[in-house]
């Protein structure tokens, strides 16, 4: 499964119960290469040695003045625990 940072502040620009991320690490992206209905696990520091995330569908999305990628969650798939190990070298994995 493949980790891309994403900011949970930033969730629900389209509004009417959108719970996507619109907030994403554009590079990891750009590396992936991403496409529309790619599964990943996003996720954001939450404190010390913690992250926070779920697992996503990606969506390349016009939504009025924005173009790009959304992550919509899937149910089911929270998590909020250790910091895997491969991202104990730097957050940015």
């Amino acid at each position: 499964m493949l980790f891309v940072w994403g900011d949970f502040n930033a969730c629900g620009w389209a509004a009417g119960g959108d719970e996507s991320i619109y907030a994403l690490d554009k590079d990891a992206l750009a590396a992936i290469p991403a496409k529309d209905g790619m599964a990943i696990f996003v996720w954001c520091e939450d404190e010390p040695d913690t992250i926070l995330g779920c697992v996503a569908r990606l969506e390349h999305i016009t939504l009025g003045a924005f173009t790009g990628w959304r992550a919509v969650p899937v149910g089911g798939t929270f998590y909020r625990g250790p910091v895997p190990a491969h991202l104990l070298g730097g957050l940015g994995a």
